[in-house]
């Protein structure tokens, strides 16, 4: 896999600390979050005809989950789903190498919430990261927390 530059945004930054290992990573992990934060209009567009469209920005982030019940989401799905977003919309990940897991914990604090573990592979200029982040899925309010 070819090593990724970095947003333009962050190339323009005045806080742009380019080539920190560190930073790379802080950046990647705000760009998962933003990705999961955003809602995918694809369903309320009825796309789902349209073979290009699951991979196009009209389809950019996760359905909205304020209006699903944990109890009736299976877990497995929904990883193979966030999976697949992250292969998608996030280049900067080897897509060979991501993988998504539910992790199934009784005393998690989020009461209203699924965790995932991600595991992946970033190629900087003259290295490789591993990337291991866990997300919390919350339904009280409908947002994605990534947690490093």
């Amino acid at each position: 896999m070819k090593a990724s530059l970095p947003m333009l945004f962050d190339k323009l930054s005045v806080r742009s600390q380019s080539g920190s290992a560190d930073n790379w990573r802080r950046v990647l992990v705000r760009d998962i979050e933003f990705l999961l934060n955003d809602a995918s209009r694809s369903a309320d567009l009825k796309l789902h005809d349209y073979a290009h469209s699951e991979s196009s920005v009209l389809n950019y982030g996760l359905p909205s989950l304020s209006q699903r019940i944990p109890i009736n989401t299976d877990p497995l799905t929904l990883a193979r789903h966030i999976q697949r977003i992250i292969t998608s919309f996030e280049p900067r990940l080897d897509p060979k190498t991501i993988r998504v897991v539910p992790v199934v914990n009784e005393r998690q604090s989020y009461v209203l919430a699924i965790l995932f573990d991600i595991y992946g592979t970033c190629s900087l200029p003259g290295d490789e990261m591993l990337v291991n982040l866990r997300i919390a899925l919350d339904y009280s309010c409908g947002a994605v927390h990534v947690f490093d």
